[in-house]
């Protein structure tokens, strides 16, 4: 075996490996959110403050988003407050602002807002970029067996 061949074996391995890892992390999170909805009970917030979070890349700069923090009633009367996990810069959402939550009722502090960037955008962009990833390692991996391809 040339070095070529062991160089795309072993990448088309990782990349492949990596991709399916990545896609299986989507789709389980995919299924816990529908798992979510499914037993999730809606609910009227509103918007209440937005914390302005910031982050630093390697090279110093700083970026800001917004994540909304959202109070609503439960069907208990309980009120609850809590900070949305995704948040946005520009805002995607104003102070006072109405929006539609859903929330478990064992654990109404674990609430989301009802959107899809909020429901869906990490799971599909993980199983997608993951698919990808596996499915360029797959290719470079069966193209790196030239007796497969010849015998057909």
């Amino acid at each position: 075996m040339n070095e070529d061949t062991k160089f795309f074996r072993i990448f088309g391995s990782i990349f492949g490996g990596v991709g399916s890892i990545i896609a299986v992390t989507g789709i389980m999170i995919a299924l816990n959110t529908r798992s979510f909805i499914t037993s999730a009970i809606p609910a009227q917030g509103t918007i209440i403050d937005l914390v302005q979070r910031s982050s630093t890349d390697k090279k110093g700069r700083s970026s800001y988003a917004y994540y909304p923090v959202i109070e609503f009633t439960a069907r208990s009367g309980e009120t609850t407050v809590f900070e949305s996990n995704s948040g946005s810069n520009p805002p995607e959402f104003t102070k006072g602002q109405q929006v539609e939550i859903l929330y478990s009722p064992e654990k109404p502090n674990s609430a989301m807002i009802k959107s899809w960037l909020s429901l869906w955008f990490l799971p599909v962009m993980l199983t997608g970029l993951g698919s990808i990833f596996a499915l360029v390692g797959g290719v470079v991996l069966i193209k790196s067996f030239p007796r497969l391809i010849s015998s057909k």
